[in-house]
């Protein structure tokens, strides 16, 4: 019988995003947004007292495998971004920045977190619902590029 080979990524290193990451940050948003941020809006969540700005590397790799910004408010936690490059997609990399996120929001003692997402961006979605966030209300024609509905969604902690 043929031995079975499982597939093992290596470990995600999550850690605070800085100035020299911003132009893998925006190559990633330019990717995976139609209508990404521009590069400044970045730059100034580097120096925002109640953004959270992250980066996520694979363990031995010098490339940036996605990113995670979130504003922490009060109790409250509004996850604005979360994108992983093309290359790095299906590995679980999203899941475990997520995952991170929850786990930050659990250590701060939040009540809930809270974020907007493209009502036709059925694989966020998927994400999303996978870690119990509800779809809570709709926001009609909130996002351009193309035109679409914001689905919120929360999570109660």
């Amino acid at each position: 019988m043929p031995k079975t080979i499982w597939f093992m990524p290596k470990a995600l290193q999550i850690r605070k995003a800085v100035a020299a990451d911003l132009p893998a940050i925006f190559q990633i948003e330019c990717e995976q947004f139609s209508n990404p941020w521009r590069s400044e809006y970045f730059t100034a969540e580097l120096a925002n007292s109640f953004s959270h700005f992250f980066v996520a590397e694979e363990a031995g790799k010098d490339s940036l495998v996605g990113f995670l910004l979130f504003w922490r408010l009060g109790t409250e936690l509004e996850l604005h971004k979360i994108a992983v490059a093309e290359a790095w997609q299906r590995r679980g990399h999203a899941s475990r920045l997520l995952e991170f996120f929850i786990r930050t929001a659990r250590s701060w003692h939040c009540e809930r977190a809270v974020l907007e997402v493209r009502a036709h961006n059925a694989p966020a979605i998927g994400l999303y619902e996978k870690f119990a966030f509800r779809c809570v209300g709709r926001r009609r024609d909130y996002y351009d590029r193309p035109v679409e509905d914001a689905l919120l969604y929360e999570l109660v902690f």
